[in-house]
């Protein structure tokens, strides 16, 4: 199975600029006691909605990786092993890391004193994405839970989907109230039914690309998303999703060399940020303090990051990638 959603140029670079965000929000908005300037705060605490964008990336990859391959639930097996060795090797390296980070911070002075190991039940909850499953268990590294909700969505949707490209409307209809309709259940933000109504925006442009629905069809079930995105959501989330599949559909082919790049090592970008380039950036905070200072810190802590996450993408995610792409 060959994903084709690289035709789309421009969502490489989404996914670069999303990785960005969050990377932006984590270390001005969430060093604690460092920027403290009110007006930069307000700007980058929107940082955070990079997450979103990621789940309407995901919204339209995977359907339109399904499509090419012309999935059926026979598949299911070998949809999922290949998702799986996509994202679990490096995966598995961030939460490595991040447990030799928990450990040795406590060696690390100036640093809190409560001691945050993870323990062998919480390290075995990783290997599942389990952990929201449990009470009085943490992720190792808080943006996990977004892959949680991501894998998730993988079984839900290669379990459902036959249902969203057949020709019978019942059938598609009963696909739209399972996943749209699921954001409504009384769960948490770490499962996907929370996200049911946003992953759908993207799933329903790609049917509509991809001829499985019409306009019209298309028109309607995306107003009744927006509505539900902006009642259960909020506004902002509501012209996230709005301007990522407008940006697609009608831009599908713009691209710039560092949003590219970006994109390219977004995954791994997103998950060594908050421990490589978060330490760096938390240990420098108590010792350069001026505005400048802060500034070249945070630059710097980005750079530390998008330097690890390339070696990390070269040595753990493109080898994994070329040898799911192999898997028939």
């Amino acid at each position: 199975m060959k994903e084709k959603s690289s035709h789309i140029i421009v969502i490489n670079s989404l996914r670069g600029i999303a990785a960005m965000a969050v990377v932006l929000y984590h270390f001005i908005c969430k060093t604690v006691d460092y920027v403290q300037n009110e007006t930069v705060l307000s700007i980058f605490h929107y940082g955070h909605k990079g997450v979103q964008l990621f789940f309407i990336i995901s919204g339209i990859v995977i359907p339109l990786s399904l499509i090419n391959s012309g999935y059926t639930l026979k598949k299911f097996g070998t949809f999922i092993k290949k998702r799986f060795i996509r994202i679990e090797p490096p995966y598995l390296v961030a939460v490595a890391i991040g447990i030799f980070y928990l450990i040795i911070r406590n060696y690390i002075p100036g640093t809190v004193e409560n001691d945050l190991t993870p323990s062998f039940i919480e390290i075995i909850l990783h290997l599942g994405y389990l952990i929201p499953f449990f009470d009085n268990v943490d992720w190792v590294n808080p943006v996990f839970w977004t892959l949680a909700v991501e894998f998730q969505y993988y079984l839900v949707l290669a379990l459902l989907f036959p249902l969203a490209i057949s020709s019978k409307i019942g059938l598609r209809i009963t696909f739209y109230l399972l996943i749209a309709g699921a954001t409504f259940l009384p769960i948490g933000m770490s499962f996907f039914p929370y996200w049911g109504a946003y992953f759908m925006v993207g799933i329903i442009y790609v049917l509509y690309l991809k001829s499985y629905v019409s306009a019209s069809e298309f028109w309607i079930v995306s107003v009744i998303l927006g509505i539900i995105i902006g009642y259960h959501q909020d506004f902002v989330d509501l012209v996230i999703a709005i301007t990522a599949i407008s940006t697609i559909h009608f831009l599908p082919n713009i691209k710039s060399k560092i949003t590219l790049f970006l994109g390219k090592i977004s995954y791994s970008l997103y998950l060594l940020h908050s421990i490589i380039g978060a330490a760096f950036v938390n240990y420098l905070s108590h010792i350069y303090t001026s505005p400048i200072q802060q500034v070249v810190v945070i630059l710097g802590g980005i750079t530390v990051s998008v330097i690890s996450a390339y070696v990390m993408y070269r040595l753990i995610e493109k080898p994994t990638h070329n040898f799911a792409r192999k898997i028939k």
